[in-house]
């Protein structure tokens, strides 16, 4: 607003003018309001001049300077009581507004004098309704009548926010105001005084309070009582319906300064703790309520230990039950994302909540995938740990599967439509929800908690089954999710995995590299990502090559593997060919060479024999798994040299296929040629093979290049010689 308000932007009048109402609000404006006496003549100021002075000081340069020289006149305005309550309230949203931005300004004497205005306000507002503004009986004395509480009764305890009069007084209206405030005063407050403690404490051992204390020890003990006044107020079932929300909403406002009044002074949390029990008793049974929950259970996270008390329960009603039921409550979904990165350090440590029902937290993701993308990459780290990492996987995989579960579940559960058994497949969504088979799978996708995730059988079925929902604008919003948080998984998988959740892992990424939900641009997405990280896998883990041979041997002995992944499947041949030795594992010896060979060398031929008679859809796809499986059966063969006659063999007959037919492509067809006879060539030397196609490890940090005893130093001379003979 200061900057607006300094600039005067003519492009943007009107909310410049918006703004200098609103400063011109936050302070008296005339010297009238603060009464004759308030200043003697040596102090006199103009409040105006002062207000002047504070939308001007950015103009000025002289930004702190300006406002130490107004804070004393905001104490003096907000704690005389021959000012006007209106500046009153002004001088104290300064105040607020000096604390937030420039906390270090603010002495304790200020801090203690405002604190303590702020507690007569709270607890001295007359319990008299103001008389009618609008009364046209100006010859007749009207009798004022008590404030109310919100059921109707006359009040007989001190004025709170939840008294409800016709008119308010100006005591009444500051009461209000003080305690709309007060959090926001304690807070930062306290922020910056809680450093002074630390300070206070080592340099003088021997005080009997700390300097937070003595700023804040009146104001803590009367927050309290009207907080409890308020608590009491609470349970009191409202006369007006509209009454109810005031009452929620102070209800949340109570906890949260409480929270804060236990941080300020835990010489108080036992005492604080009992009503919190209390409150939390009555809440837990209404579910209209749950969002007044998350205060509470904040309360709990920063003070049960200080009571003994284990608040499991309490979590897991909120992250089983509440959250279930609310998914769809966007102020209720905002609060728990917020609570849940506030606390995530907390909740990692101290519970088990994260990985338990992570699936149930999945939900409001897929509920609001455009909303909360950026906290769940956050929140994802915290959600994984080596028993959930593989069960997460499968729930990033099938997240447009959630969405769907639960926009369906959402629109056809409340109807009660009995169940059909038939033999033939839904043809929609609809059709499956209400499908004897298909039920269950629906209810698998919106579980509430972790430890039952593997693959479903019939998934690719289940898939057919909800394509129409492919085109839900949710459901697209939510797979393009998918890929930000999926790369997120694999770098914390990389970082921190072992290789036994590598080796559990790589079968997982065989199968669901094939089991996705048929969107084009989020399967090519999805299987992009698993291509990328099933080589950076297999870089970190090597050993995995071994640990799971039967299922890699499995995969890669089948033509019917590639269709759709051809990228995938090139890499996994890849990892064959490049981590099939000893020098990675040292149980790799030759029998295990041997089987490797064994199952790419017909699956050579095969393919070679395919793309030469042009049987295949993606040409210049299958071309390069040839090529790399050339390349990976001349390297087993370099490392086992009793394979090399083979190797030779089936190089040579494919160089002979490509060349005989003439049905692909030419340029393909030159690429296998070319690669074959030079393999050939490299094997007909095994010494010399064996160095070039398994370099060593210091070839990645360029030494080997340097070394003046490393071959390509040795080429370079060769080369050399044979140029100037020419």
């Amino acid at each position: 607003m200061v900057n607006m308000v300094s600039s005067m932007d003519k492009e943007k009048t009107k909310e410049c003018l918006l703004c200098e109402q609103m400063m011109t609000e936050l302070l008296p404006r005339d010297r009238e309001e603060l009464g004759p006496d308030f200043y003697t003549e040596d102090e006199r100021v103009d409040p105006k001049s002062v207000a002047n002075s504070f939308t001007l000081y950015r103009i000025q340069g002289n930004r702190n300077k300006c406002i130490e020289k107004l804070i004393p006149q905001a104490v003096r305005w907000m704690s005389s009581e021959n000012v006007d309550p209106v500046v009153q309230r002004q001088a104290f949203s300064f105040l607020v507004a000096v604390s937030l931005q420039h906390r270090l300004l603010l002495t304790e004497g200020n801090i203690k004098q405002c604190s303590k205005s702020v507690s007569d306000w709270m607890m001295s507002a007359s319990l008299q309704q103001a008389p009618n503004p609008y009364s046209r009986k100006i010859f007749k004395k009207e009798q004022n009548s008590v404030v109310t509480e919100v059921d109707g009764t006359p009040s007989r305890n001190f004025f709170t926010v939840l008294n409800i009069g016709q008119y308010y007084t100006d005591d009444q209206f500051l009461n209000i105001y003080s305690f709309s405030m007060l959090y926001k005063w304690l807070h930062h407050c306290f922020t910056v005084n809680a450093s002074t403690t630390r300070e206070s404490d080592q340099s003088d051992t021997k005080s009997s309070s700390s300097p937070v204390h003595r700023v804040f020890d009146v104001l803590v003990s009367k927050s309290i009582d009207y907080c409890f006044r308020i608590l009491d107020q609470c349970d009191r079932k409202p006369k007006m319906q509209c009454d109810q929300e005031l009452q929620n909403a102070c209800l949340l406002e109570t906890v949260n300064v409480l929270d804060l009044v236990c941080k300020i002074d835990t010489g108080q949390i036992s005492k604080v703790f009992q009503e919190i029990r209390r409150l939390y008793n009555r809440l837990s049974q209404d579910f209209s309520k749950s969002r007044l929950l998350l205060p509470i259970l904040q309360f709990y996270m920063n003070h049960s230990k200080a009571v003994l008390h284990d608040p499991q329960e309490s979590y897991k009603l909120v992250f089983h039950t509440v959250l279930a039921r609310n998914f769809m409550d966007n102020a209720l979904m905002f609060d728990l994302v917020m609570f849940l990165q506030q606390n995530l350090e907390a909740l990692c440590h101290d519970t088990k909540i994260l990985t338990i029902f992570f699936p149930n937290i999945f939900k409001i993701l897929a509920w609001n995938p455009r909303t909360y993308l950026s906290e769940f990459q956050d929140l994802l780290p915290a959600l994984m740990s080596p028993a959930t990492a593989l069960e997460i996987l499968h729930v990033l995989l099938d997240l447009p599967c959630m969405t769907i579960a639960l926009e369906v579940t959402d629109r056809l559960a409340s109807k009660g439509d009995p169940l059909t058994q038939s033999d033939t497949d839904p043809t929609s969504t609809v059709e499956a929800f209400n499908h004897i088979f298909y039920r269950p799978m629906f209810h698998f996708f919106t579980r509430v908690e972790g430890g039952h995730g593997d693959t479903i059988n019939r998934l690719s079925s289940f898939h057919k089954a909800v394509k129409d929902m492919s085109q839900h604008p949710r459901v697209i919003v939510c797979s393009q999710t998918v890929p930000v948080l999926l790369r997120v998984w694999f770098e914390v998988v990389l970082e921190e995995g072992t290789a036994d959740l590598a080796a559990r892992l790589l079968p997982v990424l065989l199968e669901r590299s094939a089991l996705l939900y048929d969107m084009p641009d989020f399967k090519t997405d999805i299987k992009r990502i698993l291509s990328e990280n099933v080589v950076r896998l297999f870089k970190k883990f090597p050993q995995i090559l071994i640990d799971e041979q039967t299922e890699i041997q499995d995969f890669v002995m089948s033509v019917t593997n590639i269709t759709d992944r051809e990228e995938f499947f090139a890499n996994m041949v890849w990892a064959i060919g490049e981590y099939c030795s000893s020098t990675h594992d040292s149980r790799c010896n030759t029998d295990t060479i041997k089987r490797f060979f064994d199952t790419l060398e017909p699956l050579v031929y095969e393919m070679s024999a395919m793309v030469s008679m042009g049987r295949v859809t993606c040409a210049e796809g299958h071309a390069k798994i040839i090529s790399i499986l050339l390349s990976s059966i001349a390297k087993l063969s370099s490392r086992c040299q009793d394979l090399i006659p083979r190797a030779v063999l089936c190089l040579s007959k494919v160089s002979q296929q490509q060349q005989q037919c003439g049905a692909q492509d030419p340029e393909i067809q030159d690429a296998l040629v070319s690669r074959s006879q030079h393999l050939v060539n490299l094997l007909q030397v095994p010494n010399f093979a064996a160095v070039v196609l398994n370099p060593s490890p210091e070839i990645h940090t360029g030494r080997w290049h340097q070394d003046t005893t490393g071959l390509p130093a040795m080429l370079r001379g060769v080369h050399r010689i044979v140029v100037s003979d020419s």
